[in-house]
């Protein structure tokens, strides 16, 4: 298999999936003999793990933008001038969201490269119009689009009669799976995390609509008032930041509700913030439950990291997530808005030793399925049958 000169494109730093899909892909592609160079734009400092990969942090100024709209702009404009005072060529230009998307079909349009290639992870329901414009480009204009569900393969396909080319997700088993070691102790892990002798339940994603935070404030609250009425304590985990889009409102309405319900901040709800990559099996380890009520997906890719970490999982019951996930068998799936079920599932999976047992065993056999690698050589593949056609 001869080497390919592959140049990946994301927009952030940060740990959400888009990233990680990115940073895990690059890393099995170095393996695999490639040589890749990862492009992000850097409004942080730099990305949340080590990155062995070669990879250019293009610097993004600290600017009161006075809308998204402008923000948006201005990043897409940051990345294309920046993509075209450089003069390195690669075979493959492989963007994993809109604004990279945006970028490269600049470039393409302006004769700097033949064509490029866009993963889309999932769709957004935007109401800025920079975001609806940036998405609505990313779809149309790429030569080649990939998708990572069979879901998301169907609805690029009705909505936009595209005809996107499949490929798979991964997880890191062997990392994750260190948490079922001989020297492994849940409790030192809770005590990482001052969550000593408490049930602890899971999610990560930061606070946004479409991870449906909400709801599980919502149902942790009936979970919280359970246990306190049997002298236990209940403490919810929140990891992830903000993203780059404004979910200002949303935030604020969280906030609120919480404060209303009378949940206390640092001792029943804990925000964490983005989580380093070295804390990640532990922070999976201190969990007695992982919640993940998303009301969109492009796959979950933190769902199989806690499978893989044999941590009972309940999840919406909607596409794509229902591809690996089988209600009763490998986790507990609901209707995303109902958060009642969500409480009541959440209580039987910290009760029933049986059935949590069960998912865990399960789960971690769903995980082993999926792989790094073979989402790398089924990359290789698509890329050389793209090559091909040149």
């Amino acid at each position: 298999m001869e080497s390919l000169r592959i140049a990946l494109f994301t927009y952030s730093t940060k740990p959400r999936g888009g990233v990680v899909h990115t940073l895990s892909l690059a890393d099995e592609l170095a393996r695999l003999g490639h040589k890749v160079h990862i492009f992000s734009l850097n409004p942080g400092n730099g990305f949340y793990r080590k990155v062995e990969v070669p990879h250019t942090l293009i610097p993004c100024p600290v600017v009161d933008y006075k809308n998204i709209d402008e923000k948006i702009a201005d990043y897409i404009r940051i990345y294309y001038e920046f993509l075209s005072s450089i003069e390195e060529t690669c075979d493959i230009y492989h963007a994993e969201d809109c604004i990279s998307a945006n970028a490269l079909f600049e470039l393409r349009n302006k004769g700097f490269i033949k064509f490029f290639v866009r993963t889309v992870h999932h769709l957004d329901d935007f109401t800025s119009k920079a975001l609806i414009d940036c998405q609505l480009n990313s779809i149309l204009e790429p030569n080649y689009v990939m998708v990572v569900s069979k879901y998301w393969e169907r609805e690029l396909a009705s909505k936009y009669s595209l005809n996107p080319i499949l490929t798979s997700n991964g997880v890191d088993v062997e990392r994750f799976s260190k948490l079922k070691s001989a020297g492994f102790s849940k409790q030192s892990a809770k005590k990482k995390f001052s969550v000593d002798d408490c049930k602890v339940i899971l999610s990560i994603g930061g606070i946004e609509p479409r991870k449906n935070t909400l709801t599980t404030l919502r149902a942790f609250d009936l979970v919280n008032s359970y246990f306190r009425e049997k002298r236990e304590r209940a403490v919810w985990l929140i990891g992830g930041g903000e993203t780059l889009f404004d979910y200002r409102d949303y935030r604020d309405d969280f906030f609120s509700e919480l404060k209303k319900l009378g949940l206390k901040i640092g001792k029943d709800v804990i925000m964490l913030g983005n989580i380093p990559e070295d804390s990640m099996a532990d922070l999976f380890g201190a969990a007695d439950v992982f919640v993940f009520p998303s009301i969109k997906e492009g796959w979950g890719l933190v769902v199989l990291e806690a499978l893989a970490s044999g941590l009972p999982v309940i999840a919406s019951n909607i596409e794509p997530m229902t591809e690996y996930l089988r209600n009763g068998e490998n986790s507990i799936l609901i209707a995303p808005m109902d958060y009642r079920a969500l409480a009541h599932e959440i209580i039987r999976l910290l009760e029933e030793n049986e059935l949590r047992q069960k998912l865990i065993v399960n789960g971690v056999e769903t995980a082993k399925k999926y792989s790094w690698r073979n989402t790398a050589l089924r990359h290789i593949e698509i890329y050389e049958g793209i090559l091909e056609k040149m």
